[in-house]
């Protein structure tokens, strides 16, 4: 061999061991960790148990609003859920319906008295849930009350609001 041809063979054999030394190296380093990691997949969320719904009857005011001031004429508005408000009839008594009863000024009745047909308290025997109406100026509290076909009050359905009057 030819001294040419004999450092031609050695440099190619340099460049291969050199070649392969930076490949070598490269699969070392991604190999044991010097390359990024991916990130770990999200864990599964698991879905959210659904609360039961409540079917309890309930009664309540939309208008006015908890501690508001208003201006008289007042407007009150009442809603009612897992409830039938009906009209009264004449004197039956339907499980699960009734209808409102407001007292201006007054603490709610207990659960099984007859709410009177006398002030303070305002009947919506034709099943209504809203009225205006005059309030002198000052500070007000109202209880809805709901009366079965006899107006007896019911367990768990009155709700009170107090406002203001400007």
């Amino acid at each position: 061999m030819h001294r040419n041809e004999h450092e031609g063979t050695v440099q190619a054999a340099v460049r291969f061991v050199l070649v392969a030394s930076i490949l070598g190296s490269l699969v070392t380093v991604a190999a044991c960790g010097g390359a990024e990691e991916p990130a770990p997949e999200p864990a599964a969320e698991e879905p959210a148990a659904e609360e039961p719904m409540d079917t309890s009857p309930r009664v309540y005011f939309i208008a006015p609003v908890e501690g508001s001031t208003v201006a008289s004429p007042v407007h009150l508005m009442f809603g009612a859920e897992n409830f039938v408000i009906e009209p009264v009839g004449e004197g039956e008594i339907h499980a699960g319906a009734g209808h409102h009863h407001v007292g201006i000024d007054t603490d709610c009745l207990p659960v099984g008295v007859i709410i009177p047909e006398a002030e303070p308290w305002v009947h919506f025997g034709d099943a209504s849930a809203m009225i205006d109406m005059q309030f002198e100026p000052g500070e007000h509290r109202v209880c809805l009350q709901i009366g079965d076909g006899e107006h007896r009050t019911l367990e768990g359905l009155s709700a009170t609001v107090s406002f203001t009057v400007e």
